[in-house]
C-alpha cells in the first residue's frame, strides 16, 4: 500500500492576489494610472498589474500605437510615463 494522495486531496494554498481584470478594465485602469498628475513608472505598473517591464512598456506601447500620447520623463526614480493631450492639428490627417 502507498502513501500517494489523490489529486483532488492535494493540500492547496490560499493566497491574496486579486483577480485579474479583463483586458478591457486593465487597458482602462493603465489610462487612469498614466492620466494622473504624477503619471506611472514601470515599477508602479509591475506591482499593479504583476507585469514584468517588458510587458509593461509593450502596454504603453499599444497605446501609443492606438493614438494615445504618452511621454516619458527621466528622473531619480526612473522613467514616468504620462498621458499627455495631443497638440493641436494631431491626428487630422487628410
Amino acid at each position: 500500500m502507498t502513501n500517494a494522495t489523490k489529486p483532488d486531496e492535494l493540500p492547496t494554498t490560499q493566497t491574496a492576489k486579486k483577480p485579474t481584470p479583463t483586458r478591457e478594465s486593465q487597458a482602462t485602469e493603465l489610462r487612469q494610472m498614466l492620466a494622473r498628475r504624477n503619471g506611472a513608472t514601470i515599477t508602479q505598473l509591475q506591482e499593479r498589474f504583476g507585469w514584468q517591464p517588458h510587458s509593461a512598456r509593450a502596454a504603453i506601447s499599444m497605446l501609443r500605437k492606438s493614438g494615445e500620447h504618452v511621454e516619458r520623463v527621466a528622473t531619480p526614480k526612473g522613467s514616468v510615463y504620462r498621458l499627455r493631450k495631443a497638440p493641436d492639428g494631431a491626428g487630422s490627417e487628410a
